[in-house]
């Protein structure tokens, strides 16, 4: 199914397709992206997640094949260290296990490796089988932290 979605850079005016994406996210999977609960995203949110600049701060948005409706939004922030940047992957419920979070990433890594960043920091719940599969798909990982029921992995991002 993954093949028929449109993948695009996310741009400043694209505040209806972030609502719409947090929108049809289930209250678990917003906990697994957000590590708690968040019914909702503010004015202030929304602002922080359309401030990208496609070079320190990326993000990529997935579309569902027609009729078109956003499906999935990848991003990373660098870090400090100039070659590693934070990465983060929501899909929206309906197409999650069907390659849209691997096609995102896939787009998310090249433009990452284009933009001299060699690592991904990963944070994720313990128990988020789906994110532990996916970063699976990235390199080697490296466990850097674990505190209660969050682990950080480092990724090395290989082509």
């Amino acid at each position: 199914m993954a093949a028929a979605i449109t993948i695009r850079e996310l741009e400043a005016s694209d505040r209806r397709a972030v609502a719409f994406t947090f929108g049809h996210l289930s209250d678990r999977s917003r906990y697994q992206r957000y590590f708690s609960p968040k019914p909702f995203l503010s004015a202030r949110d929304l602002s922080r997640l359309l401030n990208v600049d496609h070079w320190h701060h990326e993000a990529l948005i997935a579309y569902s094949p027609p009729p078109r409706a956003p499906i999935g939004i990848a991003r990373y922030v660098r870090l400090d260290e100039f070659d590693a940047a934070e990465l983060a992957i929501e899909v929206v419920d309906g197409w999650q296990r069907h390659g849209v979070g691997t096609a995102l990433l896939a787009a998310l890594q090249e433009r990452a490796l284009r933009a001299g960043i060699r690592h991904f920091s990963v944070s994720m719940l313990r128990d988020n089988l789906g994110a532990r599969a996916l970063a699976g798909h990235i390199g080697p990982i490296e466990s850097r932290a674990a505190a209660g029921s969050l682990i950080e992995l480092m990724l090395a991002i290989c082509r």
